[in-house]
């Protein structure tokens, strides 16, 4: 297992990559220089040449010296002024003609001219007194230019490389962090536990997997708890209801027989009191059943389906408290997302009571209409 390190420790680290990136950049660039002064392709600051022009020395000899030289050069009749030879770029030729009238060396910030003569000829050579390339092409841009946009573009990339990786590591470890507390306690869906790479946020996230599967295993209890509970009540309610129905059937036979008004009263109240423990038990089996519910909010439900199970539960409760009841659908969506039991017992309470408290004549209606994106009920 490799040893993690700390915030600090890796901010230290990418400072380190910043520095030895800089130092191989600047490695890199001096054999890069290296190559092209060996290769003759770079004249760099001091690189200038002593040429001895004699009385001895005359046209062929040193225009064969200078073109085995990287220098410009060109060469001028003493007597005549005019040029003799040279390899040269005509935008110079002022500077060389300088020299030549001057009898003297010149110079600039950038280029220095020597002067090499005898009785015959007068040489002037093109010496440059900073770095520059040879090629005539490249001149126009500056080596200095050249190794500045150099150290740019590789500082650039080494910079967005090293702040990259800190940033995308960091980010990573964040969202280790927000995924499991997110889902702390899931019980359908656990993740394999993924250390972090950084020692503060793996402390975090070693506490965040300890409470997740202590959460877990409470919630696990609880709903065995619930589980148990739920089957207790259910099975309460069976029990019990059994013995109602049976005297149910018992009344309803009773009532066939001749009965004295007093009787059929006693009768009616004992129907009224059973049908009151059927609606508690009942009650009790629906509560059971909401103990181990999932609570499925996201149901996909026929709404023409669901309208008609509800018409028909309704209709029960309306008839017995003499209630003129109807369903109006006035939306086209045949789908819809929710709890279907949960929305079932919501609305039979709401239509209860509305039958149970209201006076005069007594008309229900119960409309559903869809608003933007919103089914209202």
């Amino acid at each position: 297992m490799s040893k993690k390190s700390t915030i600090r420790g890796r901010i230290i680290r990418t400072v380190l990559e910043l520095v030895t990136g800089t130092l191989l950049s600047i490695l890199l660039f001096f054999i890069f220089t290296y190559l092209l002064v060996f290769t003759g392709q770079l004249n760099v600051y001091g690189s200038k040449m002593e040429i001895s022009v004699s009385d001895s020395s005359n046209l062929s000899d040193v225009v064969q010296a200078m073109n085995n030289s990287i220098f410009d050069y060109v060469v001028f009749n003493r007597k005549t002024g005019t040029i003799e030879e040279g390899n040269y770029q005509k935008k110079d030729l002022p500077a060389y003609r300088e020299v030549f009238a001057k009898n003297e060396s010149i110079s600039n910030d950038a280029v220095y001219y020597g002067y090499y003569a005898n009785s015959e000829i007068v040489l002037t050579v093109r010496q440059p007194m900073i770095p520059e390339f040879v090629n005539p092409n490249l001149r126009h841009f500056s080596f200095n230019l050249f190794s500045y946009l150099f150290f740019f573009v590789i500082e650039t990339i080494l910079l967005i490389w090293s702040l990259t990786r800190l940033i995308k590591e960091f980010s990573n470890n964040f969202l280790l962090i927000q995924k499991k507390t997110l889902n702390m306690g899931q019980l359908t869906f656990k993740d394999k536990n993924i250390p972090a790479q950084i020692q503060e946020f793996d402390e975090i996230l070693s506490v965040l997997y300890q409470k997740d599967d202590e959460l877990t295993n409470l919630l696990k209890s609880e709903r065995r708890e619930k589980e148990d509970l739920s089957f207790q009540v259910g099975a309460l309610a069976h029990d019990v209801k059994t013995p109602l129905t049976v005297l149910k059937g018992n009344l309803e036979l009773l009532e066939l027989t001749n009965l004295t008004v007093q009787q059929k009263e006693y009768t009616q109240s004992m129907n009224n009191s059973i049908v009151v423990f059927e609606r508690y038990f009942s009650s009790m089996i629906d509560y059971s059943r909401l103990l181990i519910e999932d609570k499925d909010y996201g149901e996909q439900i026929h709404l023409s389906e669901f309208l008609s199970e509800l018409s028909v539960e309704a209709k029960s409760v309306m008839n017995n408290a003499k209630v003129d009841f109807k369903i109006i659908n006035t939306t086209k969506l045949i789908f819809f997302k929710g709890n279907r039991f949960n929305l079932n017992r919501a609305l039979i309470n709401i239509l209860a009571n509305a039958a149970r408290y209201s006076s005069g004549e007594k008309k229900l209606r119960l409309l559903s209409l869809r608003k933007q994106s919103i089914l209202i009920l």
